[in-house]
């Protein structure tokens, strides 16, 4: 293993652990009264009394500490410029149109739109998308050094 490889492992690990560390400690650090409504029996209860400015907030808070974690991975695995453009930009478009997704289910408040208000909460609070750009990523940088 050259010292390159080493280096990138090491920092996609540190970034990694980061990762974690922002799950381990979302409560302390992020505004977020639905993470004690989404690990009760939710589909029983009525949404509780939320300050939407609050929640979009530590939301965004913790969206932004994800993507720069994950523009950083991708970084370490690609060293690529264009795919950290590329990777930017879904992470802004896909912020926009889940955050305005959430604040409307957040207003719709019914029981229909519990389970959608869950998954859009949890694109935007976990890393989801960085698993799906490492994917694509790799497919396009082994299909161009297929090319070449």
């Amino acid at each position: 293993m050259t010292l390159s490889r080493l280096f990138s492992a090491v920092g996609v690990g540190i970034f990694i652990v980061l990762m974690v560390c922002v799950r381990i400690f979302e409560v302390e650090l992020f505004h977020d009264p639905l993470y004690y409504y989404f690990h009760s029996n939710f589909q029983l209860y009525d949404l509780p009394n939320l300050s939407n400015w609050k929640i979009v907030a530590g939301t965004s808070l913790r969206y932004l500490f994800n993507m720069v974690l994950s523009l950083w991975i991708i970084w370490f695995l690609y060293k690529k410029k264009s795919f950290i453009d590329a990777a930017l930009w879904v992470y802004l478009f896909a912020y926009v149109v889940l955050m305005i997704t959430f604040l409307f289910l957040l207003e719709a408040n019914s029981d229909f739109m519990k389970m959608a208000l869950f998954y859009v909460r949890r694109f935007l609070t976990q890393p989801i998308l960085l698993l799906v750009l490492v994917a694509g990523f790799y497919f396009l940088k082994a299909k161009e050094s297929k090319l070449a």
